[in-house]
């Protein structure tokens, strides 16, 4: 029977608020012309530079229609929306006359379901030309007439939407849990560390949170000895920078050159992803002369399979100057298991 492979992505339902504003200026002269015309006439705006804090356009553009057959009489302005029919399902509009004090008048209030095909939604009475006109100080401050839309509706999102909503969102934290690792703002602990008791500052929340030993660490040092001082004596002080700095930015600068040290405290510490860090720079950086004390140091801490192969493959590729190491040598009395392990390998691929 033929096996599927089904695969599936998925979507939400955004709730978003956009507002347009279209701004005819000189419009008292229009007015009086197009009122008065025996013709119809349209205005029309165009909102692609008027979107305020989005980049959706779900109003293509708006119509002021004068003497038109969508006008109730000569003596109304109608108004026609033409939405962006990309965006769908239960979209409210709320359109009005924006007066001198910023404040909407004129409110007109309708919901439609979009089509799949263009559709202008009009409506045949939005404002009376006698009303503008008696009141044009207030309505028209400036000879300028403002109309607002305010659009509520809802939008799909997709999963690699959301995805890259969230890797920005990381990465933003990530900056700034970088900007408080380096500046010590805020810290309330202090790690005394090494044989001279080297003092960094940290946060206990935050190592707390990400390593469970430094969690059970300060709770036993802090409730036998109180204050906020924790004594690390067994590690270098420059191995606990590198580890700390991976704790809150989950990167390291310079690993290479850490990645033999700070193997052990990462397992210590029971950072997994650290420590797959570490094997892999262990990997990269193998030769001849360490190649022996990787794959101990590897097969210790139980690697990952595909870093203790790596190393291993690589010390059976240059098994004729490997087998010549004082490490190698070493090896029968304090792994002749793992002895065993290289002798196959070696004979594997000749």
């Amino acid at each position: 029977m033929e096996k599927l492979k089904v695969t599936q992505d998925y979507s939400v339902v955004e709730k978003q608020k956009l507002i347009y504003q279209w701004k005819i200026v000189d419009f008292i002269p229009l007015i009086r012309l197009y009122s008065y015309s025996k013709e119809s006439n349209t205005l029309q705006s165009n909102f692609r530079d008027h979107v305020e804090d989005s980049h959706d356009h779900r109003i293509r553009y708006l119509k002021l229609n004068f003497n038109s057959r969508e006008s109730a009489n000569k003596e109304w302005i109608s108004i026609s929306l033409s939405p962006n029919i990309k965006y769908y399902v239960d979209t409210k509009y709320s359109v009005y006359i924006l007066d001198n004090l910023h404040k909407k008048q004129f409110i007109q209030i309708f919901d439609k379901v979009l089509v799949k095909k263009p559709e202008e939604f009009c409506i045949p009475k939005f404002v009376e030309i006698s009303k503008l006109l008696e009141m044009k100080d207030k309505f028209i401050p400036n000879n300028h007439l403002t109309i607002g839309v305010k659009v509520t509706g809802f939008i799909r999102t997709n999963s690699k939407r959301i995805e890259n909503q969230l890797k920005t969102s990381r990465n933003q934290l990530v900056r700034e849990l970088k900007d408080i690792f380096e500046s010590k703002a805020g810290s309330d602990v202090v790690l005394l560390v090494g044989d001279k008791k080297i003092k960094i500052l940290a946060h206990k929340l935050i190592l707390t949170s990400r390593s469970q030993v430094f969690a059970a660490e300060f709770s036993h040092q802090l409730k036998i000895k109180g204050g906020n001082e924790i004594t690390i004596p067994d590690m270098d002080p420059e191995v606990c920078e590198k580890l700390l700095e991976y704790i809150y930015t989950e990167n390291i600068t310079g690993i290479d050159e850490f990645a033999e040290r700070l193997y052990e405290e990462a397992v210590k510490h029971q950072l997994l992803a650290l420590k797959e860090l570490c094997e892999d720079s262990l990997c990269r950086g193998v030769t001849v002369e360490n190649a022996v004390k990787y794959l101990v140091l590897l097969d210790r801490h139980h690697a990952d399979k595909k870093f203790f192969d790596n190393v291993l493959r690589f010390i059976a590729l240059n098994s004729k100057t490997v087998i010549k190491t004082p490490e190698f040598k070493e090896l029968e009395k304090i792994n002749p298991g793992l002895l065993t392990t290289i002798v196959t390998m070696i004979a594997s691929v000749k």
